[in-house]
């Protein structure tokens, strides 16, 4: 059986691509699973793909669009991120049009049907904006759906009715070369994130102030997203630089971590997400106080590869346990590690991930094209089949 060809156009910042699309990309190749093509992917933390804008300049437009189509044509299957702009749908109706016999898969790993009105994405996906509109034009059209938890697909089900599953996974082969760089004399409670968060981050408020005043050894470390009321408190050590994506993991390790906090509030969006954050604390072997929310309450084991937390006070004494006793943390942390290797692995996860998109390929494309009149009046970003262009 010949290789399967696969074109990933990506669409979201570095660290989404990286997870979604990249790492799967790097695992393929790795080992001999599909051939796969990652056009335009950077390492460099973006909030969109520049093709996205670029593809209506005149100077640009014709290079993306020359790429894209000789790399369409060579492929058995197309996935490209959630699009943002007009022009991006245009593009992924364009590429269904001239090339009937490939299908387009859409890629997302969030509710943006719901968004929580503290994310500042909300302005943008708000009902009516042309984002959403946007955004659910492509899932209608797409061919399949590929998300990141169950609840995503119970979401995007009623869009599309062929939406798939593929969890976030780590690359060991990465992760198992760090060397967390532990503080001796202090136990490291840390977080690391986007500006997405602050409400999530409520949460354990008043549990940082408690624990830090009970425990003079402890210090809590807040990577990038770290909102302004967590600012100014003795014993909170507030990160603001991130790391290129590829860099990141070591980035994480040199912090020192020895707990990991992962607070969400119980809301539409946030049971969208995927347990990621616990993922890269189990990388580390680092253990994890987790909310009981989402994908973090249908995937962990409490007790032994997290804690789980219905509230402050849940936090609080999920972390005075683990503070107490090195070997909990150790033994939990190393638990987690040997979970998330056995079930959150892209060396293993990506023949699953293979047979998803062979049965895509298999169904051939099967939702027809609508153009919206946006899009219609984007001719000149529409590609054409071999066909057509001679």
């Amino acid at each position: 059986m010949r290789f399967l060809r696969v074109l990933i156009i990506p669409t979201a910042n570095s660290g989404v691509s990286y997870y979604r699309l990249w790492a799967w990309a790097e695992a393929a190749h790795r080992n001999r699973a599909m051939h796969v093509e990652c056009l335009w992917f950077k390492y460099a933390a973006t909030e969109t793909a520049a093709w996205e804008v670029d593809i209506i300049d005149p100077e640009f437009r014709p290079r993306i669009m020359g790429e894209i189509n000789a790399k369409v044509r060579m492929a058995d299957v197309v996935i490209m991120g959630m699009v943002h702009t007009p022009a991006a749908l245009n593009l992924f109706l364009s590429i269904k049009e001239a090339y009937p016999n490939i299908p387009v898969v859409a890629e997302i790993d969030d509710n943006m049907l719901s968004t929580a009105d503290y994310n500042p994405a909300s302005n943008f996906y708000g009902p009516g904006s042309q984002f959403r509109d946007v955004a659910v034009q492509q899932f209608k059209a797409a061919d399949a759906m590929i998300v990141s938890t169950a609840y995503l697909k119970e979401v995007y089900g009623d869009l599309n009715e062929n939406v798939h599953v593929v969890e976030n996974s780590l690359d060991f082969k990465i992760w198992d070369r760090l060397q967390v760089k532990h503080k001796p004399g202090q136990i490291r409670i840390g977080w690391a994130g986007g500006a997405s968060h602050s409400e999530d981050l409520r949460i354990v408020e008043p549990v940082i102030k408690n624990i830090l005043a009970k425990y003079r050894n402890v210090r809590f470390v807040f990577i990038h997203g770290a909102p302004s009321f967590l600012k100014g408190i003795p014993g909170v050590e507030i990160v603001h630089r991130f790391s290129r994506i590829d860099k990141y993991p070591g980035f994480l390790a040199s912090r020192g971590f020895d707990i990991g906090i992962a607070p969400l509030v119980d809301n539409a969006f946030n049971r969208g997400k995927s347990n990621l954050r616990w993922l890269e604390y189990a990388g580390m072997r680092v253990p994890c106080v987790a909310s009981n929310v989402g994908h973090f309450k249908e995937t962990l084991r409490p007790g032994h590869d997290a804690l789980l937390a219905d509230g402050p006070e849940d936090f609080q004494l999920s972390l005075e346990v683990l503070i107490g006793n090195r070997d909990i943390r150790r033994r939990m942390g190393n638990n987690a590690y040997e979970r998330a290797k056995n079930d959150f692995n892209t060396d293993k996860n990506v023949f699953a991930y293979r047979d998803i998109l062979r049965t895509i390929v298999d169904g051939g494309q099967v939702n027809p094209i609508v153009q919206p009149e946006y899009a219609q009046k984007l001719p000149e970003q529409r590609i054409s089949s071999p066909e057509v262009a001679s």
